[in-house]
């Protein structure tokens, strides 16, 4: 997986040898880290730290790491060896995500990564507060989706985009194959590439259609429009306003997924806004999370069974387990439920892990 990851500490404390370890692994997935960078620089009080990984070899002469591509779509990081600044950017229209995590009261400096997962494992790790998790988690269960620089990623940040206008296809790619791995393995796949847990279950769909892109060369157009997410609450609108800022948000969110999914897999993909999402391969949700049999249903009956499943989020784990209980047997389909509740626990559970 490509991506770009980093440590800068100025306050002379030393940096842990386990945070490079959870960062360089978060750009493992999938592929092999190309560059890391690790200098030191005396100051007044110690040395200075700093770290740099990337997915991709580093670019000129300055000290920079890149993922995506500098004219278009890309996160970076560049280190002036002169004057000791690290600057941090996003350009584009939005595919490349970039996350940061600011030691606060536990140090001067910061770390950075463009997934969000290993940052969320070393603020728990800091016990960095997040008073606006239960926020974070009632928008995620309302909307579908994890919103950028919502309450449920806090304490971390979301960089700024510096957007570029683009010149949106026509029409998305039009792709058709058979699942050929297992679902089980999908859900888990994407919540670790993702950094995020995600209700739209289309996204296995997307991971295959992805992977099946690249084994026979073709570039992938994705589009953002899509059916209106089903969340666990139904969302009221006071206002047109709101409903568009809403939309907004949702195809911020999208975009990341998309971007994520095609690093990834390694296939080159442009986003239409005027176009709708690639067709999804059907597949029976329902059924699989009904069937003790399917490996699916069996994810989510363990994870969901499992002991402190939420870990600090305010779920209550009983009435997750009735939800599956009236599922399995036929009385209730509360298919997209489970399903945004299982890949929360999944997101839960590597953050504490």
């Amino acid at each position: 997986m490509r991506g770009i990851a980093g440590i800068l500490r100025r306050d002379g404390g030393p940096v842990p040898q386990k945070w490079g370890k959870i960062l360089e692994q978060s750009l493992l997935l999938g592929g092999t880290l190309t560059f890391r960078f690790e200098d030191s620089t005396p100051i007044e009080h110690g040395d200075l730290h700093i770290l740099l990984f990337s997915g991709s070899d580093a670019l000129g002469s300055d000290l920079k790491v890149v993922d995506g591509d500098l004219r278009g779509e890309c996160a970076y990081a560049m280190w002036n060896e002169e004057t000791l600044e690290l600057e941090l950017g996003r350009k584009g229209t939005g595919q490349k995500s970039l996350y940061w995590l600011d030691l606060a009261e536990v140090g001067d400096g910061l770390l950075f990564s463009s997934n969000p997962l290993p940052l969320l494992t070393i603020a728990r790790e800091l016990e960095l507060p997040s008073s606006t998790l239960s926020q974070g988690v009632e928008g995620y269960l309302q909307d579908g989706f994890v919103m950028e620089g919502g309450g449920l990623l806090a304490p971390l940040y979301s960089m700024p985009i510096q957007h570029k206008l683009e010149n949106a296809p026509t029409s998305t790619t039009t792709l058709s194959c058979d699942f050929t791995t297992t679902p089980a393995e999908d859900v888990q796949t994407l919540v670790r590439i993702l950094g995020t847990p995600f209700a739209n279950a289309d996204l296995l769909s997307t991971l295959q259609l992805y992977r099946y892109a690249k084994e026979i060369g073709c570039p992938v157009v994705d589009g953002l429009i899509m059916p209106q997410s089903t969340g666990l609450l139904k969302r009221l609108f006071n206002s047109k306003q709101e409903e568009k800022q809403m939309a907004i948000q949702r195809n911020a969110s999208r975009r990341m997924e998309l971007g994520a999914i095609a690093n990834y897999t390694g296939v080159d993909l442009a986003i239409s806004t005027q176009c709708d999402s690639i067709e999804p391969i059907p597949f029976p949700l329902a059924s699989w999370l009904r069937s003790s049999q399917s490996q699916l249903g069996q994810l989510a009956s363990d994870t969901l069974h499992s002991s402190n499943a939420f870990g600090n989020l305010p779920i209550n784990q009983s009435e997750c387990i009735k939800k599956l209980s009236a599922h399995q047997s036929g009385e209730k389909d509360n298919a997209q439920e489970l399903f945004t509740l299982l890949t929360l626990a999944l997101w839960s559970q590597l953050v504490g892990a």
